[in-house]
């Protein structure tokens, strides 16, 4: 995977302590895409309110990017047998004969999956993929086999704007970009599965003190690839521009397009998804992770009324 790092220039509004230091946002897709990052001045370890730490010690640096933020791996592996990680599934794009992605992707409706949309744009070929090379799974548990469904179209944000020609170099995307990176796909079959309702909420940090929730984030990361990983416990700030979030959840590459999830009482909702990793470089040192970045529901849920179909 190729990796491009962005320090910050005199221009940026902020500059790190560290001139030697550099702060990439890595998109989690899975190996072996090439690698594609956001300019990282978006986030800054001292004050900026778009990261949220609260690790007792931060990542140890790494040989290469990764989406653990603290000194341990919080994600388990379940068996996704019962609601709502029976209705969070892999997403595999066929981009060519030898050369295949995997995301994750949350049934939010018979026909209907949220996910990412960097998982769907071709690099090679400046392009989105065709849908129907596009394969939505869910509800594997072991020897039983998934359902499964091939994608029939999606819909993009019109203000994410992912070509080569619009971003700064092919291994780029603007800061912007992020709080719109989302895609909602409609399968040709329906799922005879319960969806996970979205839920819109804006300029909150979660969860409160005192109202008994917690955030989960799910997704079928390429270390485990046919298993669900959970990382409950973590937090996500929803906060300004509308449409973006930060968030401590752990994660890894395929991962991208992973729900963010709030477990209140018996009731599961949707808020966002997991889009990126938010890395400091050290030259000599490695990598360090520092904070999640998504989308929050808020951004996509017109966008998924609109798309339904019977």
């Amino acid at each position: 995977m190729a990796l491009m790092l962005i320090k910050t220039n005199a221009q940026s509004p902020r500059r790190w302590r560290l001139q030697s230091t550099a702060v990439i946002a890595l998109l989690g897709v899975a190996a072996p895409a090439a690698g594609d990052f956001v300019r990282a001045d978006l986030c800054d370890r001292e004050n900026s309110n778009r990261c949220i730490m609260r690790f007792a010690q931060d990542a140890p640096p790494v040989a290469h990017p990764a989406g653990v933020l603290g000194v341990t791996d919080r994600r388990v592996q379940i068996v996704p047998a019962q609601w709502p990680w029976s209705s969070i599934g892999q997403i595999n794009v066929v981009r060519g004969p030898s050369h295949r992605t995997m995301c994750t992707g949350t049934l939010i409706g018979p026909r209907q999956v949220v996910t990412a949309a960097h998982c769907l744009f071709d690099t090679r070929t400046d392009d989105w993929v065709n849908p129907r090379a596009v394969h939505f799974l869910v509800a594997q548990t072991g020897e039983n086999p998934p359902q499964h469904s091939i994608v029939d179209r999606f819909v993009v944000s019109p203000q994410f704007k992912y070509r080569i020609e619009e971003r700064p170099r092919y291994d780029f995307i603007a800061p912007d970009m992020v709080e719109h990176d989302w895609a909602i796909l409609s399968l040709v079959d329906a799922l005879d599965l319960k969806p996970i309702p979205i839920r819109s909420i804006q300029h909150v940090e979660l969860p409160a003190q005192g109202n008994h929730a917690e955030i989960a984030l799910a997704g079928y990361g390429i270390d485990h690839r046919y298993v669900l990983s959970v990382h409950k416990g973590c937090s996500v700030n929803i906060g300004s521009p509308a449409g973006s979030l930060t968030h401590t959840c752990d994660s890894a590459h395929g991962e991208s397009g992973g729900p963010i999830l709030l477990l209140q009482g018996g009731n599961v909702t949707l808020i966002g998804i997991h889009s990126s990793n938010a890395q400091r470089f050290e030259p000599q040192v490695g990598y360090q992770a520092i904070s999640g970045l998504g989308v929050s529901a808020s951004a996509f849920e017109q966008a998924a009324v609109g798309s339904r179909r019977p």
